[in-house]
């Protein structure tokens, strides 16, 4: 417990400051943290005797990121950035199909149809997520913030927005559920119950309706939205990650970090609902422009 504690607060710490400096620094974190995510699911596919290519899912995922870590994103209508990287992601699934035949050709691989679909879902999922982190980070979709004691950007304060969000998720769920838990939620965590995940639900949407309200002005209807988008996706990205770990009967997705585990079991939430949100945002924003 020590430890958790101590690589919480260490991690909380760095999240801050990192988050705080934005820019290619935030940038260049999130491309770490995908890059070693996606490990991650190499190694757990491996594990299981299937293989993550990673000429193609690899780099597919890295150079997504890259994208996004670049900033070729800021000369492109919002709608056309989706498009964009949806094109470049199908372009590297007919690469990856490409390679898994090749491997399928010259060195017997029985299970080419199995490692093509899970290195096109490591791209989506290491990739194509991680780079919303970046996209939320930059959304530029409203005013400097000043609370203060400093002035925040925009993309800055939706991705505290998220993360609060997110942690209220998991920590209403925890300790609602423990106190209060009686019913199985969900077969893939055993462990969480329906009462939880109601608290969660519930801890969540307030959280962030309040935070949209107070600190990024919206409307109560767009706030609600917010706070009900954030609510469903956050738990839904936790049992993703523990649907793909049951799959591979794998415990933890790595051990980077001393007692939370890998940067998959992080992050797991987090890659749902930043797109999620910046995709919110972003309707938000197209339609308070064309509102009369």
């Amino acid at each position: 417990m020590l430890t958790r504690i101590i690589t919480g607060l260490v991690g909380i710490a760095a999240a801050i400051g990192i988050i705080t400096k934005g820019g290619l620094v935030f940038a260049a974190a999130v491309f770490l943290l995908a890059a070693i995510g996606w490990y991650e699911y190499h190694k757990m596919a491996a594990s299981k005797d299937y293989h993550v290519y990673p000429l193609t899912s690899g780099l597919g995922s890295v150079l997504i990121v890259g994208m996004a870590a670049l900033g070729y994103y800021v000369e492109m209508e919002q709608v056309f950035t989706l498009a964009f990287m949806v094109m470049l992601t199908a372009l590297f699934f007919i690469f990856n199909a490409i390679e898994g035949l090749w491997r399928h050709c010259n060195r017997g691989d029985d299970k080419w149809l199995a490692n093509t679909a899970l290195s096109a879902w490591a791209m989506l999922y290491c990739g194509l997520l991680f780079a919303h982190v970046i996209l939320l980070r930059s959304f530029d979709g409203g005013p400097h913030i000043d609370l203060g004691f400093r002035v925040f950007e925009y993309g800055e304060i939706c991705l505290w927005v998220v993360l609060l969000g997110t942690w209220a998720s998991d920590t209403f769920a925890y300790f609602f559920g423990r106190a209060f838990g009686k019913t199985p939620f969900c077969s893939v965590s055993p462990k969480k119950s329906f009462e939880g995940a109601v608290s969660g639900f519930v801890g969540c949407f307030i959280v962030v309706m309040a935070l949209g309200i107070l600190y990024l002005g919206l409307p109560l209807w767009q706030a609600v939205f917010l706070g009900a988008a954030v609510a469903v996706f956050a738990p839904l990205g936790d049992l993703i990650e523990s649907i793909i770990k049951r799959s591979f009967e794998i415990k933890d997705s790595g051990n980077i970090f001393p007692g939370h585990g890998g940067v998959l079991d992080r992050f797991d939430s987090l890659l749902f609902t930043a797109p999620v949100v910046y995709y919110v945002l972003m309707i938000i924003s197209i339609f308070s422009f064309y509102q009369f």
